[in-house]
């Protein structure tokens, strides 16, 4: 009818019939709110800067802008720059801060999400973990209508983390965010990633800033200019000593001077870790679980020469380990395990719902409803925290889906077509290992909103992103041998 219409006062509708409508109603979508979210976020970030300071952000947003959309390849390569260096935030009328790398993210992945609607090409690369990454995602968003019905009135909104029940849902909106945004960068890298040079800037990202970060943490002095500060967050060690090692142990490409510099790098975050900050447990620990994980791949007798002078090591100064470190640990931490007894088992299986928990970061209502004499407490656990929100089913998804992460890992690891992505692979399995070790002191891979909360995506991002470059790997294996009998 609007055809015939048009028809009638004499319009060309010939042409019409041609244009991509799709195209045309995607790219205003996105353009009107694009102009949207400028707009909100201009406001909030012009008060109390500098012209010079306005004025490098909008360099580096336009011209990350144009890259992005040039190359989505770029758009990974963004995400760690800004995770790394850069500080700038958005103001949400709250205590809590929008960091860049999390805004830089949710374009990136949205531009990438538009692209494949418009080359009418929507799927994912295959894997074991698509499935259960999905489904995690539609859980941890159906989680907070959930938790709607779950909470009664005198638990939603009167406790001591919000003052209204408003409040409280923004606190599970930005919860969510975390669990659905870290999953879909891991998703997004691992069906863009295809060549093996951004493999290598991605590396060469991660290890470049290992000396002066490291020197940072020593000294204390950062190298900052306005917005534009180098901070890798606690699970760089992690990953940086990893990514040296798996190279060092498995790219037989490498010369004796390059070696010696990954393994210098490995050995100075190691001794940092352990010894400057030996009762910081989650700082140093996972990595060198990383370091076990790898050296056992590479070589049982190299595993087992670690093992031996670790035990060498604690022999040297046993009252230096029992008395301080030991003592320490047992002291601050020992009653994490009564704390994650109440979260789980009282809370979780008698308070809330066994099977879809209590909803994101509801659990701390619960706590403060049934304990209200007692200080709120904190699981810093990814585990525990997982499990509570989202109960057994989400819980079993999330498993799930970190199993699916290291199979592919695993399969792929002598199928790599050269030296350096066959060291790369290692390194990020090795580094995945560590993470999930992590994950049982602290929340690294998902921050916990009442925790490290929003501002823990700057250091969250490039791990989950590291994973999704491992993955993407699976498409770049050599073809296998064909046997005589297949033939």
């Amino acid at each position: 009818m609007v055809e015939q219409g048009l028809q009638r006062i004499g319009i060309d509708t010939h042409g019409l019939q041609k244009i991509n409508w799709t195209k045309w109603i995607l790219l205003l979508s996105v353009l009107l709110l694009a102009a949207g979210i400028g707009f909100y976020g201009i406001r909030n970030v012009a008060f109390n800067r500098t012209g010079l300071e306005l004025g490098l952000l909008g360099i580096f947003l336009v011209t990350a802008i144009g890259m992005v959309l040039y190359r989505l390849e770029l758009g990974v390569i963004a995400i760690v720059i800004t995770s790394f260096f850069v500080r700038f935030t958005i103001p949400t009328g709250t205590a809590t801060k929008i960091p860049a790398s999390l805004i830089v993210s949710a374009a990136v992945v949205l531009i990438w999400i538009l692209s494949m609607f418009l080359r009418r090409q929507v799927k994912l690369a295959p894997g074991y973990y698509v499935l259960p990454t999905l489904l995690f995602i539609v859980i941890a968003i159906l989680s907070i209508p959930y938790s709607w019905l779950l909470l009664r009135p005198d638990l939603f909104g009167n406790g001591r983390s919000g003052q209204s029940g408003t409040d409280f849902t923004f606190v599970q909106i930005a919860a969510v965010v975390l669990m659905v945004l870290l999953p879909l960068v891991m998703l997004m890298t691992a069906n863009v990633l295809r060549d093996e040079k951004w493999f290598k800037i991605l590396f060469g990202l991660m290890i470049v800033v290992a000396i002066p970060e490291l020197l940072q943490r020593i000294t204390g002095n950062r190298i900052a200019i306005y917005d534009f500060k180098l901070s890798t967050g606690a699970s760089y060690s992690v990953w940086v000593i990893a990514l040296s090692f798996g190279q060092a142990m498995f790219n037989r490409s490498l010369r004796v001077w390059q070696r010696g510099i990954l393994l210098l790098i490995v050995g100075l975050w190691l001794f940092f870790g352990a010894e400057v900050n030996s009762t910081w447990f989650s700082g140093w620990m996972p990595a060198a679980v990383a370091v076990m994980f790898i050296s056992l791949l590479r070589s049982r007798k190299l595993f087992f020469v670690f093992v031996l002078g670790g035990l060498f090591l604690f022999a040297l100064r046993p009252e230096y380990y029992i008395g301080y470190i030991w003592k320490d640990a047992v002291t601050m931490d020992s009653n994490r395990f009564g704390i994650w007894q109440t979260i789980i088992f009282d809370l979780t299986l008698t308070k809330a719902n066994i099977f879809f928990g209590a909803g994101p970061a509801s659990y701390i209502k619960f706590y403060e409803t049934y304990y209200p004499n007692a200080d709120v407490i904190l699981s810093h656990n990814n585990y525990v925290d997982i499990f509570a929100e989202l109960g057994l089913v989400g819980f079993g998804i999330f498993m799930w889906m970190l199993f699916g992460m290291f199979r592919t890992g695993w399969e792929q690891r002598k199928q790599m077509p050269s030296e350096f992505l066959n060291g790369f692979n290692y390194g990020v399995l090795g580094g995945f290992v560590g993470i999930c070790f992590a994950m049982g002191l602290g929340d690294w891979f998902i921050p916990f909103v009442y925790n490290i909360g929003v501002a823990g995506f700057d250091f969250a991002a490039y791990g989950w992103l590291l994973c999704g470059a491992m993955l993407a790997l699976n498409f770049m294996q050599k073809p296998k041998q064909v046997t005589n009998a297949a033939q």
